[in-house]
């Protein structure tokens, strides 16, 4: 084969054209890469802060519940990394743990309801007279007990179930699942 041959251009030019793919292909691929791994390092810092604030509002949470009937709390809980991270939870690949952290912030904000129900019932208990204390008692008490029982049977089970799935997620023991929404009522179809 001679250089003037056309089997011989055409050969040539075909492997410049593979070599150029490939480089593309590979840029590509480099850079799908790139983004995976800073995908996967956010991802993993937003857990540390949600799993941060949830053990932080556990024990606040805990804490509450030692509070006796007429005691004011003086309590909130925190909310402002789930406020913060908002816009950032497309970064979280399973479905079902982002599912059960927004239930566990909706529990969060309904024990801060709780909570700021009975204080405000509290304070009036502890500004009344002795005489109106005595008919105030039992709603009093019933308020408090309201709000340690949601915190007991809801908020922190909710908690603790939602600090386990994170620790198995940061230690890549869920299974992953798809962004796609339920069909059929709710229920996955396999």
């Amino acid at each position: 084969m001679t250089a003037n041959s056309p089997a011989f251009d055409w050969f040539a030019f075909a492997l410049e054209i593979l070599a150029v793919f490939l480089g593309v292909l590979g840029a590509f691929e480099l850079d799908n890469l790139r983004d995976r791994r800073a995908e996967n390092k956010e991802r993993k810092r937003i857990l540390k802060l949600i799993h941060r604030e949830l053990k932080a509002n556990h024990d606040i949470i805990d804490a509450a519940n030692l509070t006796k009937a007429g005691q004011v709390l003086n309590t909130r809980t925190m909310r402002n990394i789930w406020e913060g991270i908002a816009s950032k939870l497309s970064v979280l690949s399973n479905d079902d743990l982002l599912g059960e952290v927004t239930l566990t912030y909706f529990d969060i904000a309904n024990a801060d309801r709780n909570f700021d129900m009975y204080d405000e019932y509290a304070r009036r208990y502890q500004q009344a007279v002795t005489s109106e204390k005595a008919a105030m008692k039992p709603e009093l008490e019933r308020e408090c007990a309201h709000f340690k029982r949601y915190a007991t049977k809801i908020v922190l089970p909710q908690i603790v179930k939602v600090l386990k799935l994170i620790d198995d997620e940061l230690a890549g023991k869920l299974p992953k699942t798809e962004h796609v929404p339920p069909r059929n009522g709710g229920k996955r179809v396999p």
